[in-house]
């Protein structure tokens, strides 16, 4: 697994005494759709992963990458809510005047927009439909390769968040604790509002030198 992908992971399960991820210690699996390129994933790669979970009955996904829309992506991902897999998906850096990017934006795909340590988007961050909550995504630490800590900023860190606690209580039921931020209601750039706050770890607390953006 690679720096983003393990941080992405801590995120979402990760537990030592200075760090919790979102649902700490629950089961992963772990899909390797980049197959060794750092440019990114195919689409055969990822629906080739969302088909693996569907047959590994697994609940909930997270995916922290984000392209253009891609008919066999959308399939995959239709196949996969239709058997009851909640997707959470990364809204995307490319900035608020970019197009949806997907899998977030495909309908019934939970996407999630990252905020700062004082709760305000991130400027980077994609805004419009497709951003159903917010979740810390800067300012806060994740772990690193060989036992090092990392501070992480963007998308791809705030949607395995809301991904956890999604393993642990239904949508309806997250989306009724968010806390409004924005204009009231659900809005293009928070979505239904802000869920995770207390997860967020500070660099400091465990010693975070590097820093990761994606």
């Amino acid at each position: 697994m690679g720096g983003h992908g393990l941080a992405v992971a801590s995120l979402m399960v990760g537990r030592t005494a200075n760090f919790s991820g979102a649902a700490p210690g629950a089961p992963l699996w772990v899909a390797d759709v980049y197959g060794g390129s750092p440019t990114g994933g195919s689409s055969t790669a990822l629906a080739e992963a969302l088909s693996w979970m569907v047959e590994s009955r697994v609940q909930v996904v997270n995916i922290s990458l984000v392209g253009p829309r891609n008919a066999l992506v959308q399939a995959a991902v239709r196949q996969a809510e239709a058997r009851g897999l909640t997707l959470v998906a990364a809204v995307g850096n490319d900035g608020p005047a970019a197009p949806p990017l997907y899998p977030a934006a495909y309908d019934g795909v939970v996407g999630v927009a990252p905020v700062d340590r004082r709760d305000r988007i991130l400027p980077e961050a994609g805004r419009g439909p497709q951003v159903d909550l917010s979740a810390p995504g800067a300012d806060m630490a994740a772990a690193g390769v060989a036992g090092s800590w990392v501070t992480v900023r963007g998308a791809s860190f705030a949607s395995p968040l809301v991904a956890g606690l999604l393993a642990g209580e239904s949508l309806s039921s997250l989306e009724r604790s968010a806390r409004d931020l924005g204009q009231r209601g659900a809005d293009p750039v928070y979505g239904q509002g802000l869920v995770g706050e207390t997860l967020r770890t500070a660099p400091d607390a465990v010693g975070a030198r590097q820093r990761l953006a994606n």
